[in-house]
């Protein structure tokens, strides 16, 4: 047996909190184990193992579901679990095509989805008992409590306080609106807020075309024009949140003239009708045809598309740049960027499509939100 006698206290702490995340670690990855099977995989002994488990069931982490099978002489091992009501993760969006609730368990597994349709632009006041509905509605009934929250909405976030800020061309929210004070009560949970495209960003980090990136940045190309820097792995936010946002930089607009991006497509007639949002719609259309003016106008969203990337690209020199949004697929429109792009970059800078879609926003708060749950669960057992 090792002795421990002159190990200090913390460090045996520390070391039983490891075990305990090795057990808990195997059974999200599994429904159920036996000690003898935790133990094989993970490497540590099973009297180690058999002390995590009793200390974790003792916390109410974990349960007994019933021996295992055995063709052996002796006690057949117990299987366990982790218990079904230690809580759940809640993911949330919301944007132009309407508002997304997603209610996982701590395996990842969705447990249920609701959703509810949306006007857009849209005001804060309109917005604030939709959102509210919606989280009422998700979290009714549920097998266990709340205990993370991530939010991702359509619109810049004040990076101090969480609350959506108002920026002209806003394709979503048009004012502003504070929405942990809105959510937090209701859930009984902190909620962890961002704008959709950074945590596009972060889903292509974590799991798309981006994985083992370090330094990228992200170029969303959609209703609205957002872009979300990462560095070191990192998101950058900048000082009040908003780096990174691409919508008011100066490019190439029609007959050559320096204009902010988004004021391209008010020059093109790419507007909806009364509104400063991007008609999608007539983006793709204009990429994808083939008459002389169509050929025109996609020359132009090309341009001042590329003068963009160019611009960051020179700045932050990324090892790449991520472009993604419901238009950037269109046709062969992101192979004709790549194309304009590699002529003006100095040096080189990789230029890939977004490897995920349109469901990257939620993906990554959904990340997030089962990040969080998980952590939220050792707290429980440590301070049980």
């Amino acid at each position: 047996m090792t002795d421990t006698s002159g190990t200090p206290r913390a460090s045996l702490a520390l070391l039983r909190r490891i075990t305990d995340r090795h057990v808990v670690d195997q059974l999200l990855a599994t429904e159920a184990m036996t000690r003898a099977e935790i133990a094989a995989a993970t490497g540590i002994s099973k009297p180690t193992v058999s002390e995590a488990v009793r200390r974790l069931e003792q916390d109410g982490v974990l349960v007994e579901v019933g021996a295992a099978p055995s063709g052996r002489r002796g006690p057949a091992g117990v299987h366990y679990r982790l218990r079904g009501d230690l809580g759940v993760a809640l993911a949330l969006e919301g944007g132009p095509d309407g508002l997304v609730a997603e209610v996982l368990d701590v395996r990842g597994a969705v447990l249920r989805r609701t959703s509810r349709a949306t006007p857009s632009p849209v005001t804060g006041a309109v917005l604030a008992p939709l959102l509210a509905g919606l989280g009422e509605e998700a979290t009714t009934d549920l097998p266990g409590p709340v205990r993370a929250c991530a939010l991702s909405l359509a619109g810049p976030v004040d990076r101090a306080t969480g609350r959506l800020v108002h920026l002209p061309h806003s394709p979503f929210l048009v004012d502003e609106l504070d929405v942990r004070p809105l959510l937090e009560p209701l859930l009984g949970v902190g909620v962890e807020v961002d704008n959709d495209v950074n945590w596009a960003a972060l889903a292509e980090r974590d799991e798309g075309v981006a994985a083992g990136v370090e330094d990228f940045c992200y170029l969303h190309l959609g209703h609205g024009l957002g872009g979300a820097l990462v560095q070191g792995g990192q998101l950058v936010r900048g000082h009040t949140g908003l780096a990174g946002e691409p919508a008011h930089v100066l490019t190439t607009g029609p007959g050559g003239r320096a204009m902010a991006l988004v004021d391209c497509f008010g020059e093109l007639g790419l507007l909806r009708p009364g509104s400063d949002t991007i008609a999608v719609d007539a983006v793709v259309r204009v990429l994808e045809g083939g008459d002389r003016e169509d050929v025109r106008r996609r020359d132009v969203v090309v341009e001042a598309v590329a003068g963009v990337l160019v611009t960051v690209a020179a700045l932050l020199n990324p090892a790449a740049v991520v472009v993604g949004g419901p238009w950037a697929g269109a046709a062969d429109f992101t192979a004709r960027l790549v194309h304009r792009a590699d002529a003006l970059l100095v040096p080189p800078t990789r230029v890939v499509p977004a490897g995920l879609g349109g469901g990257a926003p939620l993906r990554g708060a959904r990340v997030a939100a089962l990040g969080s749950l998980r952590a939220e669960l050792f707290d429980l057992a440590r301070t049980a």
